[in-house]
């Protein structure tokens, strides 16, 4: 288990992004709303030919040329690079200028995984249906904790839980893994309370999405069950 997570102290943050070329527009928009809220961002270009115009002279802006094969876990790359917490963006979501300051109250709060997504599933029930699900994009009405955190929007401090990309054995999983790694350390997952509209969609120009291109979910529920007891 990660040691107690304090705030007493000033701390790195640094911001997580994968993204993919269909979405080079809400990246620009993606980016541009969080950069001024951490001291560092990484950008994981999966299938990116060359690094958008906008990223290159941004200071504190580490981007990085992939070919798509760990899809969403490459933004886990850099998650040890420093000590601190690591704030995790999807590269469709433009978020609040007050974001970041409203999740690490939220980390000293719960000293553990806080974000805007996330379900909670029985143990037992076959996962085939949760019973309740609170969207980044839609209003929760107070804090919840659950069992599955929605990792493309969410934060945590790397001395209270240990990751790593080989810890995400499949591409496009890393709500499940993410989740698997924090419950087996013994770490809570909370969604934060938040109104409809804190945090703005971009839709994508091919209208893809992992959850729209994924046909096959038994792997995931077989994930489930080996950590939701």
């Amino acid at each position: 288990m990660g040691k107690n997570f304090s705030m007493a102290r000033e701390l790195m943050t640094t911001a997580h992004i994968a993204s993919v070329p269909s979405r080079v527009e809400s990246l620009r928009q993606c980016v541009q709303a969080i950069y001024n809220q951490v001291d560092k961002v990484y950008v994981m270009l999966n299938g990116y030919s060359e690094v958008p115009s906008f990223l290159r002279d941004l200071r504190f802006a580490n981007c990085e040329l992939l070919d798509n094969s760990l899809g969403d876990s490459a933004r886990y790359l850099h998650v040890n690079d420093e000590k601190g917490v690591c704030v995790f963006v999807d590269d469709d979501l433009v978020v609040s200028n007050q974001h970041v300051a409203y999740l690490l109250s939220g980390i000293k709060k719960y000293n553990g995984i806080v974000g805007l997504h996330g379900r909670k599933y029985l143990a037992g029930s076959g996962f085939k249906q949760w019973v309740g699900n609170y969207r980044c994009l839609g209003t929760v009405s107070d804090d919840v904790h659950v069992n599955l955190i929605g990792s493309g929007i969410c934060a945590f401090s790397n001395e209270r839980l240990y990751v790593h990309v080989s810890d995400f054995k499949r591409k496009n999983m890393a709500d499940i893994f993410l989740s698997k790694a924090a419950t087996e350390q013994g770490v809570p997952m909370i969604v934060l309370k938040h109104q409809s509209g804190y945090v703005r969609y971009i839709p994508t120009t091919d209208g893809q999405t992992i959850w729209r291109t994924t046909r096959d979910y038994s792997y995931h529920t077989e994930m489930l069950k080996s950590y939701i007891k």
